[in-house]
């Protein structure tokens, strides 16, 4: 299950940030690998979750455009649709939150989260929508939420938020050194400089599942790790590689029993970042396709 709404996406990145997801969805509809919800939308519920994470003088900037600098502090032009845009997907996020919970395995295919920080937004990001569901999961379920981070940039928006709130497990992986994060029990970043480096620290996923036993994973599937990326690109990680990758995590996580969802993250290679997200969603559909013919239960939480 998809949750999707076509409002979700703009033009306000020069980047394909803000509109690939829509390609991704037709290319994936079109192999009839997406079954989507749009689910509902509250406005003013959404700006106010927002704001128990962000600072609400930046929420505000982000809602109505002023200050400018504030609003477009992530590096995107504002307009009163991006505001709507960012809304709709921190809305959606809950809902895609709560429909994991039911189905097990669940997509929302939606990018740029975790650079953003508590007053601005940064790198593409503008609000922390992970942390926002792992801290309303986490208490709902009186459990702690894992935040699977293989975007190519490491997620220091999400370690600022979250670091210190032990309900919060995250593990990161990232081709970059310029955020550097002492490991603990229920945090682990790794920075890679190739694909074997980058394999011998996916490893060490599973043993961080079974330390931590969450009760909800959500995992940012980012295509900035390949190797031809001109924002991430780590040496050695091709296509074959990344979808090794994304069969791993989500093994890992469903066959703990664990409900999983699933987001985008980065990937600027155009037409190519597009056919590499459809590839996860094309691993997604197979496990789930596996997980009914084997006659599994879709409910997580058994870990």
């Amino acid at each position: 299950m998809t949750v999707w709404n076509e409002r979700y996406c703009t033009d306000a990145a020069y980047t394909n940030s803000t509109s690939k997801q829509a390609e991704v969805i037709r290319l994936a509809a079109a192999e009839d690998l997406v079954a989507t919800l749009a689910g509902v939308f509250d406005e003013q519920r959404a700006w106010n979750a927002i704001a128990t994470v962000h600072d609400p003088v930046y929420v505000e900037a982000v809602r109505t455009g002023e200050p400018r600098s504030r609003a477009e502090s992530q590096g995107f032009r504002w307009s009163p649709e991006f505001a709507e845009s960012v809304a709709r997907i921190w809305f959606g996020h809950i809902q895609a939150f709560n429909l994991a919970r039911r189905e097990g395995l669940v997509l929302h295919p939606v990018s740029g989260a975790h650079h953003a920080d508590r007053g601005r937004g940064s790198g593409y990001c503008t609000f922390n929508y992970l942390v926002g569901a792992a801290r309303a999961m986490a208490t709902e379920l009186e459990r702690s939420v894992a935040i699977i981070d293989l975007d190519a940039h490491p997620g220091d928006g999400t370690f600022r938020l979250a670091g210190d709130d032990a309900a919060i497990a995250l593990f990161d992986i990232a081709g970059g050194r310029w955020f550097d994060v002492p490991p603990t029990d229920h945090i682990e970043y790794h920075a890679v400089d190739d694909a074997e480096e980058y394999r011998a620290a996916l490893e060490r996923l599973p043993a961080l599942l079974d330390r931590v036993r969450p009760g909800f994973v959500q995992y940012q599937a980012g295509m900035d790790p390949f190797e031809d990326d001109p924002v991430g690109g780590i040496p050695g990680v091709t296509e074959a590689f990344l979808e090794e990758r994304d069969r791993f995590v989500i093994e890992a996580v469903r066959s703990r029993g664990i409900p999983l969802l699933v987001n985008l993250a980065g990937g600027y290679v155009r037409g190519v970042s597009e056919r590499l997200h459809v590839n996860t969603i094309r691993t997604m559909a197979g496990w789930q396709n596996a997980e009914e013919n084997a006659g599994l239960t879709a409910k997580g939480g058994s870990a």
